[in-house]
């Protein structure tokens, strides 16, 4: 199955993942490299379709618009199918961490295994669980899977509530893993997780 990242689904992606920065369209076409021409039909198209917001700050010549996104059910499944796009990508740790999937609210692959797999020293995995029992397991499973691993796997575990506290607390490390990482797996949950960040 061929998966196309679309400058849409790009778009989208950036905004939902870097909750902690306020993009105008200056500033996210230059993270996107694109003209703010093109960006601006691309963030009318997904306005249109309810997927962000563009608020206008200021008045006149020096007005600019502030890039939210459009909370409802189609732009969270919307954002959960690029999550699970994204997470298709890396077929080799969806496999490795399977175990993972069923004691983990949801699970994030992030660092330079993504990007330089052979380079790489770990894999670096975040787990978060809503269940604090879920704490020993996860590790335990972690254990098993590494017997079969060359590389050392660098595993951080949460519970929710922790994580969120992490977040909110602005741990550079943990907000860089959202903004750069691939959920695995509980990209639904993920979702959940991060609208509440959005509007914290």
């Amino acid at each position: 199955m061929e998966i196309v990242d679309s400058l849409e689904k790009k778009t989208l992606l950036k905004v939902f993942k870097e909750f902690s920065i306020e993009y105008t369209i200056t500033g996210l076409s230059k993270e996107l490299k694109v003209s703010r021409v093109g960006l601006w039909k691309i963030l009318k198209k997904l306005e249109n379709n309810k997927l962000i917001k563009l608020k206008q700050v200021g008045n006149g010549k020096t007005s600019t618009y502030i890039i939210e996104i459009e909370w409802n059910k189609i732009t969270e499944k919307r954002i959960e199918l690029y999550l699970i796009e994204e997470s298709f990508k890396q077929q080799r740790w969806l496999n490795n961490f399977e175990d993972l999937e069923k004691i983990t609210d949801f699970l994030i692959l992030y660092g330079s295994i993504i990007h330089s797999p052979e380079q790489a020293n770990d894999i670096d995995i975040l787990g978060v669980t809503s269940k604090k029992n879920n704490l020993i397991n996860i590790q335990k499973t972690i254990y098993k899977i590494q017997k079969s691993q060359v590389k050392h796997i660098h595993s951080i575990n949460f519970t929710v509530e922790e994580f969120k506290n992490e977040i909110k607390n602005h741990n550079k490390a943990f907000i860089e893993s959202i903004n750069k990482g691939i959920v695995l797996y509980g990209q639904e949950k993920f979702v959940k997780f991060m609208k509440e960040m959005h509007n914290g």
